[in-house]
């Protein structure tokens, strides 16, 4: 942490990820501020001071600051690692196909609610050797990893993002069968009155043609010289005069 003074003034500007915690970083990393003054304030909240200080000092001072943060817009510098140790617990991410169906349901829960993601992906999917997966452990765990400096989960984060094909997967098919699911109360109605499956099969259809075929046959017969009065499969029709 780099200490700034000006105008009797301190502030503590981040200079690596050992500065910051996981938590303190998910509360600001997927912003994407577009004006100026919004580039300000998004770096007044990083180092803790008021924007409007920021403001009233001179634009060389800010681009320090700036230059102090520049490892924050570079790429992930740890190698992926599928394990971290925590308090002398060592923690492992065990690989996609032996992640529970339930652990990749929160996944796709704590992504669609897009609160503490990082945080809540650890806490769900590293767990002590052995260990089996126990979603009343995840709020703990999360405080757990949120209160780690970024530098400690960054191979466990890059091990498991490199999954994201995978996890990609997993999440489309939860989402087809949601979409399903949604679909089938409107898929149902006709069958929540007396008769309303017979309307809807096959064989209702089929009868429903044959009848008014019989019906049209014979209305038409007073209209015809000639006409056939049976109809099977396995015997010839018969001709009658009328």
């Amino acid at each position: 942490m780099v200490k700034l003074e000006y105008d009797n003034t301190r502030i503590s500007v981040p200079e690596s990820w050992d500065d910051i915690t996981l938590g303190f970083y998910e509360s600001f990393y997927d912003e994407e501020p577009s004006t100026a003054r919004e580039r300000v304030e998004w770096v007044a909240r990083i180092c803790n001071v008021d924007s409007e200080l920021l403001l009233e000092w001179p634009s060389e001072v800010f681009n320090r600051i700036v230059g102090y943060l520049d490892f924050l817009f570079k790429n992930n510098p740890a190698e992926p690692s599928p394990t971290i140790e925590v308090e002398g617990v060592k923690f492992i991410v065990p690989i996609e196909e032996e992640l529970t169906l339930g652990a990749w349901v929160d996944i796709d829960e704590v992504q669609k609610q897009g609160k503490n993601v990082l945080s809540n992906i650890l806490a769900i999917v590293c767990r002590p050797v052995g260990e089996k997966y126990d979603c009343k452990n995840n709020d703990e765990r999360r405080e757990m990893f949120a209160a780690l400096p970024v530098s400690k989960v960054l191979g466990v984060l890059a091990f498991f993002l490199r999954c994201k094909d995978v996890c990609d997967l997993r999440i489309q098919t939860f989402s087809n069968l949601t979409q399903a699911c949604d679909r089938l109360p409107r898929n149902t109605e006709g069958f929540r009155y007396p008769g309303g499956g017979i309307r809807l099969s096959r064989i209702w259809r089929e009868m429903t043609y044959r009848t008014l075929t019989v019906l049209l046959r014979y209305r038409l017969q007073k209209f015809l010289r000639t006409y056939y009065t049976a109809e099977t499969r396995n015997t010839p029709k018969k001709r009658k005069e009328s």
